[in-house]
């Protein structure tokens, strides 16, 4: 009876032996299959940027008066109603008031409230690389005939934004300059196709109708386009 039970005791011991063996080396496949944090590959940026030149500081724009401010506002009303008759010749001219300024925190309430009360189809804008979900950043009509047109008219003279005064030479020559040594560089970087510039004299004396302004719009991917937007940030 000693030696069988000493028999058993040694296939036990022999058993286990195994079973340790088996483990180590289920331990050993296991961690020889775990992946080697240091060794991920980095993803690569979707945009890069390029170095900012040293333009100095942006020109101030020039003074402007309540007076000049107001004669902008009628011009550009003016204009509006032009553009409505180039393509409505028939179109009469309501009276329209002024109802003041709209700003950026106030455009999407004033403008969507007028455009629904004149029955003008609503057009949202979103930033570049906008995804499904996303919130519209400004809002306009989508007139496609004369009473709609009419209408956009209305608001847009009802609700306007505060006219800008006039670029000065100083402010349209730092803006070539930021076009030209930093903007254009950056989309360049990154893909996109940028028409050559104008001069800089041409592009100041012409302005706006300089026929050239830098954009990405090559880009088309959306993801890439809100990633070199971010990278090469435009003038405002």
């Amino acid at each position: 009876m000693a030696r069988k039970h000493s028999r058993f005791g040694q296939l036990t011991s022999a058993a286990v032996c195994l079973l340790a063996l088996g483990a180590l080396a289920g331990c050993a496949t296991t961690a020889s299959a775990e992946p080697n944090a240091s060794s991920t590959p980095t993803p690569t940026p979707l945009a890069v940027t390029v170095p900012m030149p040293d333009l100095g500081p942006s020109p101030a724009p020039a003074p402007q008066t309540p007076a000049q401010t107001e004669k902008l506002r009628l011009e550009r009303v003016e204009q509006q109603w032009q553009l409505l008759l180039a393509q409505y010749p028939s179109a009469v001219r309501p009276q329209v008031t002024f109802q003041g300024y709209i700003t950026d925190a106030t455009e999407m309430a004033v403008m969507k409230s007028c455009l629904t009360q004149q029955n003008v189809p609503i057009g949202y804008g979103y930033p570049v690389g906008a995804k499904k979900g996303d919130k519209p950043t400004s809002v306009g009509g989508q007139a496609s005939n004369e009473q709609e047109a009419v209408g956009l008219y209305i608001c847009s003279v009802e609700h306007p934004y505060s006219p800008n005064p006039p670029l000065t030479p100083q402010q349209l020559g730092w803006s070539y300059d930021y076009f030209t040594k930093f903007l254009v560089p950056c989309y360049e970087a990154n893909g996109a196709v940028v028409p050559p510039a104008p001069s800089r004299a041409d592009f100041i004396a012409n302005w706006p109708n300089q026929n050239w302004f830098p954009t990405a719009g090559s880009i088309t991917d959306p993801d890439k386009a809100a990633a070199v937007a971010k990278a090469c940030p435009a003038l405002k």
